[in-house]
């Protein structure tokens, strides 16, 4: 009998997504609010080009955070409003407290990684002479690839996707 490879593949990948899909929809979330958000900084970067560069990449970033937690939390929101409903159709307001307690914390150190990350290495592409949508996206990959990996630490050690037994 032959061992299909593939077959075992797809189904290790489908059983682990499954497993995982708090933290795949949470990453996708990430994902398509940091692309929004770097598309439209790019632009507005090079649109504010022949300030000084402290300028332009403080206002930069302004407008990628803005972008990004209007489209995160829309997208969070949307794929988390049923894990707070009681059977009633009530808010469980203990359970929406406690994981908003968890998602801040997580978000909170991954933010002060990001915006310094982002914020210095904006300011020095600008201040070598790289075009300033292309320091934007530069910096952007670079402090976005951080804030990803802190956030999912975060998630991890606060225990956010963590099946609860109880209802609490």
């Amino acid at each position: 009998m032959r061992y299909d490879f593939s077959k075992n593949i797809r189904f290790r990948i489908k059983s682990a997504v499954e497993r995982y899909q708090d933290y795949v929809r949470l990453n996708r979330n990430m994902l398509l609010s940091i692309l929004s958000a770097m598309f439209v900084s790019s632009l507005f970067s090079q649109a504010m080009k022949g300030q000084a560069e402290y300028v332009n990449a403080t206002l930069t970033i302004t407008i990628s955070y803005t972008v990004y937690y209007v489209i995160f939390g829309t997208l969070y929101y949307r794929d988390n409003k049923e894990k707070y409903l009681t059977d009633a159709g009530t808010i469980n307001k203990k359970k929406l407290r406690k994981d908003f307690i968890k998602i801040v914390s997580s978000i909170g150190g991954a933010e002060i990684i990001y915006f310094s990350s982002r914020w210095l290495s904006h300011y020095h592409f600008l201040s070598i002479g790289y075009e300033p949508f292309l320091a934007s996206i530069i910096s952007h990959v670079i402090a976005a690839t951080l804030f990803v990996l802190a956030v999912n630490i975060g998630v991890y050690f606060t225990k956010l996707h963590k099946k609860d037994t109880k209802n609490t």
